[in-house]
């Protein structure tokens, strides 16, 4: 268990370096290197073994963009445990780079990374991929330029190319730039939460499911079948928490003057990036893997809560309960979606490390 102290050492070390000031970056590079060979080296998850051999047989699978990946890891002579490395190492740099690009406080972040949803990732590699992606396209659009613009468009497509999933964020350029009255984003929202309700009706919800099970979409209509009942229920609170969450986080500082203009506009983009990932909302009484949209937006959130809690000042008591609050949601999501993970993933994630020997 020689990789479960040094992360709990790295862990801790990266967490009491990022709340100092002067913050010690090897810190934070020790604790990066032990999620890559967390994540690089694993070799037992739910997917492993699957795409292992998807791999290793030469047959296509997923969305474009990963069909290209696994063609070019074979030219270049990596087994599937290597290029599983590869691509832990590339995006994990990638999700660093982009969150330093829109809070100094990187070194939490990965912290709160590391507890949610870290260990998901661990499992869905191309959504992982896709949502790095994400991360780092997302600082693009805090300057309003056409070439910024191109960037962003061109890493969300590239994400998409990964995990389809990646191309409803498409929908934050339309909501960022141009609905500065929010009637965009209250219709949308308004829709969802009606979508929600109806499809809580079996009559409507069958009806639902039939229309999607018309669609041509290869492997996705997988999803199209009704899996779940009312454990959909807390994914749900989850979604609308994250809603309330970073918009009192804006409303509030903002009113009160105590965001830099910077600031201000990050928590903002932060709020329309998690008024997309609530879009799949309905969608959730059908397949839990839906809410990994619900996944893709925690890295924004927790964004947002480190700049609210820069903005709070120190001795006020909303400050604590804001953390106790925040706090309390993150319990709510590990119990929820870590604890089931425990013994299948969590725990061989130390033991079963090809790096290591194991």
């Amino acid at each position: 268990m020689y990789l479960l102290a040094a992360t709990t050492i790295t862990y801790v070390t990266n967490l009491v370096a990022g709340l100092r000031r002067p913050k010690y970056r090897w810190a934070e590079w020790l604790f990066l290197i032990c999620l890559i060979i967390l994540l690089g080296g694993n070799t037992q998850n739910a997917d492993f073994f699957t795409y292992q051999w998807l791999y290793q047989a030469h047959i296509p699978y997923g969305e474009p963009g990963y069909r290209v990946l696994t063609r070019i890891g074979p030219m270049l002579g990596l087994d599937y445990r290597q290029f599983r490395l590869v691509l832990a190492a590339i995006f994990l740099v990638v999700l660093y780079i982009g969150i330093k690009k829109l809070t100094t406080h990187s070194a939490v972040f990965l912290a709160f990374y590391f507890c949610y949803p870290f260990f998901l990732d661990l499992i869905q590699l191309r959504n992982f991929m896709m949502m790095a992606l994400l991360v780092y396209a997302s600082h693009f659009l805090l300057e309003k330029t056409y070439r910024n613009l191109a960037l962003f468009t061109f890493f969300v497509l590239l994400g998409a190319s990964l995990q389809v999933l990646g191309v409803l964020y498409l929908l934050v350029i339309p909501l960022y730039y141009f609905d500065s009255r929010n009637l965009w984003k209250i219709g949308l929202l308004s829709i969802v939460f009606l979508a929600s309700v109806i499809v809580m009706v079996p009559a409507f919800s069958q009806l639902l499911l039939e229309l999607l099970g018309q669609l041509h979409l290869s492997h996705l209509s997988l999803y199209f079948v009704q899996k779940v009942r009312l454990g959909y229920l807390p994914f749900w609170l989850f979604s609308i928490f994250d809603l309330v969450f970073t918009y009192f986080s804006y409303h509030y500082l903002t009113e009160r003057q105590l965001l830099t203009p910077r600031q201000r506009q990050i928590i903002w983009l932060m709020f329309t990036f998690t008024v997309v990932g609530v879009l799949t909302m309905p969608m959730y009484t059908y397949e839990f893997s839906f809410a990994r949209a619900l996944r893709d937006v925690i890295p924004f959130m927790i964004v947002a809560f480190l700049i609210t809690l820069d903005a709070l000042p120190r001795k006020q008591y909303l400050r604590w309960l804001y953390i106790g609050i925040f706090l309390a949601y993150v319990l709510a999501v590990v119990y929820f979606e870590m604890v089931p993970l425990l013994h299948d993933t969590i725990i061989p994630a130390f033991s079963n490390n090809w790096l290591l020997g194991s």
